[in-house]
């Protein structure tokens, strides 16, 4: 058996067309791949593994997490900015309506309730969280003359609020202890308008120890929403209120222009008895009968002497 010696000339290279170098793709030629983009061949003085396409991409990977980034931290900014323009450190200017000029306004009454109820709703300092139904209510339960309490602007660290009062049309006096209903039957104290025209006049001899007031607000309620209701149903204004001799749950009112008074029972309910007494007085005005008094305090009956 014959042997032929190996040939040791030389290592066979292809040759290199026109334009191509070492590191140019060329049939017979091993592909080199790696996820990294620095490793080099023994047998290449540069790898350029990433293609123009790749890099673009990467780049607008970059690019759109720090436009992402940058986004989010002015958000955040503003975000803080927002909450600490929105905190309320103290109270402002607090507006009134109906407007009143009476000196006896003290606006630190007012004051002091809303910085109580902050005190004791942090997370409602922050002026878009202040819940304005209980606000009200926590404000009303010190001070029933406030009707309601709104938020009505601010500056930096400072809440404005508006109050609405509530506007007297009877009072009652008892004890030296003056007291006021307004339209919704609400009784209170402190009164900053005109003095209303309608007077309750205890005629019912009651006593009490000196500090308990004969009328108590049920009868006030009803009150207010009787000479409210009266006033508005076209009989014309009501003139006078009077509890009569021996009795806390009666009252006779008088009408504007009329010499009889109508007798009237706080269990009823006050636009069914303002019904009946305009039932009764069309009745007497079409038959020009003039009476003395006008009973309603029995539902669905009603009587005139």
């Amino acid at each position: 058996m014959a042997f032929r010696k190996k040939k040791t000339s030389g290592e066979r290279r292809p040759q290199l067309m026109d334009g191509q170098d070492d590191i140019s793709f060329r049939r017979s030629r091993t592909l080199q791949g790696t996820t990294s983009s620095n490793v080099k061949a023994a047998n290449q003085q540069k790898a350029e593994l990433k293609s123009y396409r790749l890099k673009k991409q990467q780049q607008t990977r970059r690019r759109r997490f720090y436009t992402t980034a940058i986004i989010t931290l002015i958000l955040l900014i503003l975000g803080v900015w927002y909450l600490v323009g929105q905190y309320t450190v103290g109270i402002g200017t607090l507006s009134f309506s109906p407007s009143t000029t009476t000196s006896e306004l003290k606006t630190s009454l007012y004051k002091d309730a809303i910085s109580k109820y902050l005190g004791t709703q942090p997370a409602e300092r922050f002026r878009f969280a202040i819940n304005q139904a209980r606000l009200t209510q926590f404000v009303a339960d010190s001070l029933p003359e406030v009707k309601s309490v709104q938020v009505d602007g601010g500056s930096s660290n400072t809440t404005d609020f508006k109050l609405t009062l509530r506007q007297p049309i009877a009072s009652w006096s008892s004890n030296n202890h003056q007291s006021y209903v307004d339209e919704e039957g609400v009784s209170f104290t402190n009164n900053y308008f005109a003095k209303p025209s309608v007077v309750i006049t205890d005629n019912s001899g009651a006593k009490t120890d000196g500090s308990k007031a004969v009328v108590s607000e049920r009868f006030l309620r009803f009150l207010g929403r009787l000479v409210s209701l009266t006033n508005t149903s076209g009989l014309g204004t009501v003139t006078e209120a009077s509890i009569p001799k021996n009795t806390a749950r009666e009252i006779d009112i008088k009408l504007k222009g009329k010499s009889y008074y109508i007798k009237t029972h706080i269990d009823r309910d006050p636009a069914a008895t303002v019904e009946d007494i305009k039932r009764v007085v069309t009745f007497l005005e079409q038959k020009k009968i003039t009476p003395s008094y006008i009973d309603v305090r029995v539902s669905g009956r009603a009587f005139y002497k």
